[in-house]
């Protein structure tokens, strides 16, 4: 602990000399290695997750102050608030065993980082009421840290909750009241206006400060006037998706159970007035990500699923990737478990396994 913090003394300290003898403002390159000693530390947290090591790299790296704004499964926690799963399940140390993260994408910038991973680990213990069943899982996972003073004061997790449940043949542990334990919603987001807005007014001209327009300019309603020509031109048209590749949707699960179940479906037909919110916008070097929450009302039927008429809710994580100012790759993951659940009819809950 007290070796981490005199090592990152010195470097500052370096780079002070180094920005004097080259003319650099050390501001500038201070800000840039804090990113970097950001970065290091969040990489040994989320490697140290689920493993022996982790309470004392969580002691080392969480300030005092620190607060959990989502747990990492947050749907199976909040089912499991219940008197006979909670008595049933174990630490997760336990339940997930031989727990493995690899981190596919990192990104920092200013006072945040933000990291895609991939979790694998064997299902061995009872997982908030879901019983051992010895089965690998490999699921995706993503994490938004914020730091001060080289120190973790806010973290926000999501994994994949609906691909999890699939990979071990679950249903989601039926609770003693029988009723659906939502997590809840806080007010923790904005319109894509807005954040577009807060973003020009203080405009840089920079590649992730590009990046982040681009990205705030396709979820807005109101799009700045050279959106068509400078966001699809790079891509030679002027309507559709502002970028080339879709590496993974966002609901990749409940198409793919579709399929399996020889249903067609469509997303955009299972609701109306949707309107997607802004919570986080980051941008690094080639590379660019946004977390947001689609509201809508669940009106059409999803892949077989019949409409509830309930209010929707669910999070969802896209990182971008670029080349120059052309977007190139798109990855999304939404939190497919929380929109089959807001659905909230029987035939939601049974939606992911089963016949």
């Amino acid at each position: 602990m007290r070796t981490a913090q005199t090592a990152s003394k010195r470097i500052l300290m370096a780079i002070a000399a180094i920005s004097l003898c080259l003319g650099y403002s050390y501001s500038a390159l201070a800000a840039a290695a804090q990113v970097e000693l950001n970065k290091a530390a969040a990489q040994r947290y989320l490697e140290a997750m689920g493993t022996a090591e982790f309470a004392a790299v969580a002691d080392a790296a969480l300030a005092e102050n620190h607060k959990l704004l989502r747990h990492e499964f947050e749907n199976l926690k909040y089912n499991a608030d219940d008197p006979v799963l909670a008595a049933a399940m174990q630490p997760e140390l336990e339940a997930i065993t031989d727990r493995a993260n690899t981190i596919i994408q990192f990104i920092g910038e200013g006072d945040m980082v933000v990291a895609r991973l991939q979790i694998t680990g064997t299902h061995s213990g009872n997982f908030y009421g879901v019983p051992a069943t010895g089965k690998a899982i490999d699921i995706a996972s993503g994490a938004i840290f914020k730091f001060e003073n080289g120190k973790i004061v806010e973290s926000w997790f999501m994994a994949e909750e609906a691909r999890l449940l699939r990979q071990l043949g679950a249903r989601l542990p039926a609770r003693q009241d029988g009723k659906i334990n939502l997590p809840p919603v806080y007010d923790d987001t904005r319109t894509f206006n807005e954040g577009l807005q807060e973003l020009m007014a203080n405009p840089v001209d920079t590649p992730e400060y590009r990046h982040k327009r681009l990205l705030l300019s396709y979820k807005a309603k109101d799009k700045p006037a050279d959106y068509a020509l400078w966001a699809m031109g790079q891509h030679g048209r002027t309507t559709g998706r502002p970028y080339s590749n879709l590496v993974r949707g966002g609901i990749d699960n409940i198409v793919e159970r579709g399929a399996e179940l020889g249903v067609e479906g469509s997303h955009g037909r299972s609701m109306s007035g949707r309107e997607d919110m802004i919570g986080t916008v980051m941008s690094e070097g080639n590379q660019a990500m946004f977390a947001f929450r689609l509201t809508a009302t669940n009106t059409g039927p999803l892949y077989g699923i019949p409409p509830s008429g309930n209010a929707l809710h669910d999070w969802e994580l896209g990182f971008a990737e670029f080349e120059g100012d052309k977007w190139t790759n798109a990855w999304y993951m939404a939190d497919e478990l929380a929109f089959l659940l807001t659905i909230g009819n029987e035939e939601a809950l049974d939606f992911l396994v089963g016949e």
